[in-house]
C-alpha cells in the first residue's frame, strides 16, 4: 500500500512544484469558471460581475450565462467558498494536471507495466504534451481541457483496477459534463467495460450513471435556458475568427476536416524575421512535433488486447471533432488533442514493450523542450 500511494505523490509534487515555479503568475484574463462556481454557491445559474472583456457569454433578457457544462465550475466550488471571486483558477488547473499524472502513473501501476515506463508515461503527459503549455494559459477553454485529462486518467485508473460500472459511468459523465466533445466516446467506453466483466449486466450501473449525468445537464439548460435541449452554443454571438464559417456552415461540415488533419500533421511554427526566427502558430501545431513520443507508435508490434479497445476511444473522441468548425485559436500546439491523451499514452505504454530505450528518451526530452518553449511563448506573447 505505502508503496503503490508512494509514486504517484512523488509524480504530483515534483510536476506541481516544476508547474509552479515555471510559471509564478498564472493567467486571470477569462475566468468564467470562478464565476459560474460563485453563482452555483449563491443557488443561482447566471453569472454576476464578470469583466467587460468577456466572450463566450449568452445574454437573455438582462440576465448573464456561459454556455459551458458543470463540472469544472463545481471543482472550483471549494476553492470559491474559500477565496471568493478571486480564486486562482490556473493554479487548480495546474495542481489538477498534476493529479493527471500521477493517477496515471498509478493506472499504469495497477496493468502491470514497470516503474521506467509509468514514470516515462507521466513525465510524457505533464511535460511532453500540450498540457504544459495549457496549465500556463490557464484561461476558461484550457482549464476545461485539464479537468477532462484528469478525469481520463481516472478513468483508466478505475478500468485497470475493479472496472466498477457505477464508476466508470461517472467518470465519464464527469468528462463529458466538462467538454461535450468527450459524449462520443460513451460507446466505446461501453466496449472496454464489457470486455473486462464479459457480461451485460455490467452495463446496466454504467448505463444509469450515464443516464443521470445526462439528467443533471438536461436540467442545467432548463435552468439556464428554459429548454433542456438547448446546449447554449447555439445562442452565442460568435466572436471567433472563424465564425464566418460557422455561420454559413454550421458547427459540423465535412468541409473542416482537412483544416483539422493539417493542424494535427502538417501545421508548422511561423516563420519570423528576428531571433529566435520561429513562433508558434495561434492555429496550432502538428502533433510530432509537440509531442514527439507518438512517433514511437509507429515502430510497435500491436497488442490486440490493449491497442483494440483504446484506439476505439481514442477515435470515438477525435473523429467527430474532425468536423467541428474550429480548430482552436490562440492556443500551443492541437489542444483538442488532450481530450483524448491519455488513452494514447496507455497505448505508448503497450508501444514500449516493458523497456524505455535511449531513443524513447530522446523523443521525451524533445517533447520536453518544446513544450517548455510553449510555456514561455504563451506568456511572451499575453496568450
Amino acid at each position: 500500500m505505502r508503496r503503490s500511494l508512494l509514486e504517484p505523490v512523488l509524480v504530483f509534487v515534483v510536476v506541481l512544484a516544476i508547474y509552479v515555479a515555471v510559471t509564478p503568475r498564472t493567467n486571470a484574463a477569462y475566468r468564467h469558471y470562478v464565476y459560474m462556481a460563485s453563482a452555483f454557491l449563491q443557488g443561482r445559474v447566471n453569472l454576476v460581475g464578470l469583466p467587460a472583456h468577456y466572450h463566450d457569454i449568452i445574454r437573455i433578457g438582462g440576465w448573464v450565462y456561459a454556455p459551458f457544462p458543470p463540472v469544472p465550475a463545481v471543482l472550483l466550488m471549494p476553492v470559491v467558498a474559500l477565496a471568493g471571486e478571486g480564486a486562482d483558477q490556473g493554479r487548480v488547473g495546474q495542481a489538477l494536471a498534476a493529479a493527471a499524472a500521477a493517477v496515471l502513473a498509478a493506472a499504469l501501476r495497477r496493468m502491470g507495466f514497470p516503474a521506467a515506463v509509468r514514470l516515462f508515461c507521466a513525465a510524457a503527459l505533464a511535460f511532453g504534451s500540450v498540457l504544459w503549455p495549457a496549465t500556463a494559459i490557464g484561461t476558461t477553454w484550457f482549464f476545461a481541457q485539464v479537468v477532462v485529462v484528469l478525469a481520463m486518467a481516472v478513468l483508466v485508473w478505475e478500468l485497470a483496477g475493479g472496472a466498477r460500472p457505477v464508476v466508470v459511468g461517472a467518470v465519464l459523465a464527469a468528462a463529458w459534463l466538462t467538454r461535450l466533445s468527450v459524449l462520443p466516446a460513451v460507446p466505446a467506453v461501453a466496449v472496454l467495460l464489457w470486455l473486462r466483466h464479459r457480461t451485460l449486466r455490467a452495463l446496466v450501473p454504467f448505463t444509469l450513471s450515464s443516464a443521470v449525468g445526462m439528467a443533471v445537464y438536461l436540467a442545467y439548460n432548463a435552468l439556464r435556458f428554459g429548454d433542456p435541449l438547448q446546449s447554449g452554443y447555439g445562442l452565442l454571438s460568435m466572436a471567433s475568427v472563424n465564425a464566418e464559417a460557422a455561420a454559413r456552415w454550421g458547427f459540423f461540415n465535412v468541409r473542416f476536416v482537412p483544416e483539422h488533419l493539417a493542424a494535427m500533421f502538417l501545421r508548422l511554427p511561423d516563420l519570423i524575421p528576428n531571433p529566435p526566427y520561429l513562433r508558434p502558430s495561434p492555429w496550432g501545431m502538428a502533433l510530432w512535433i509537440t509531442s514527439p513520443v507518438v512517433v514511437r507508435l509507429l515502430f510497435t508490434r500491436a497488442d490486440r488486447g490493449t491497442w483494440f479497445p483504446w484506439a476505439a476511444v481514442i477515435l470515438s473522441m477525435l473523429v467527430p471533432m474532425l468536423f467541428f468548425f474550429s480548430v482552436g485559436w490562440v492556443q500551443y500546439g492541437y489542444r483538442y488533442s488532450l481530450d483524448w491523451w491519455v488513452p494514447v499514452l496507455v497505448l505508448l505504454a503497450s508501444a514500449l514493450c516493458g523497456r524505455v530505450r535511449a531513443v524513447d528518451w530522446a523523443l521525451l526530452a524533445a517533447g520536453v523542450v518544446v513544450n517548455g518553449l510553449g510555456v514561455y511563448w504563451v506568456s511572451a506573447l499575453g496568450w
